[in-house]
């Protein structure tokens, strides 16, 4: 029989290196979108919130304008020339799982559109950014117990204790 002490500092050795093995690194991207002539290519693409979109000029007068039908939403706008080779925007929380249009402002007419889809928001506590929270995300949760900052603290109150694991638990996939 082994001690009830032992079972648990066993579990949660156990959970600590469960959480070290499937924990993965989600760390922001940079997308490209070219603009060739006329066109922002590709004209469609998947970005996560965090992720830097990046325009890069290849000739001509043109501008990166976010909003739909050429109609600006201030959102992001900016220049794509010699002077200013490339254009970024970083994508916000407040644009998960929502689709930005843009387009060029002189050459909007002539159809220079593209749309960013950017990824829905995760779900609290999917620490390891598979899209699911089960029993890796439960132990990295496990293994920050008491900490006073960081991912696990999925409730923001300032420590990772069980009002973080009701809500890991009320977002259980398995």
């Amino acid at each position: 029989m082994i001690h009830p002490r032992l079972s648990l500092s066993l579990s949660l050795s156990l959970g600590s290196a469960l959480a070290l093995c499937a924990n993965s690194v989600v760390s922001a991207a940079v997308v490209i979108i070219n603009q060739q002539g006329a066109t922002f290519v590709p004209g469609l693409v998947t970005a996560q919130v965090g992720d830097t979109v990046r325009w890069v000029w290849h000739g001509g007068g043109h501008t990166v304008t976010s909003g739909p039908d050429c109609e600006p939403n201030g959102l992001f706008d900016g220049d794509l020339s010699g002077g200013t080779p490339s254009f970024d925007w970083v994508v916000p929380a407040s644009a998960a799982g929502e689709t930005i249009p843009y387009f060029c402002v002189p050459h909007c007419a002539f159809f220079m559109v593209g749309s960013i889809q950017v990824a829905a928001a995760p779900l609290a506590g999917d620490f390891n950014g598979d899209g699911a929270v089960n029993g890796a995300d439960l132990a990295q949760l496990l293994s920050a117990w008491g900490a006073t900052s960081g991912a696990a603290d999925i409730n923001g109150d300032g420590i990772v204790n069980g009002g973080d694991l009701a809500v890991l638990l009320s977002n259980w996939t398995g």
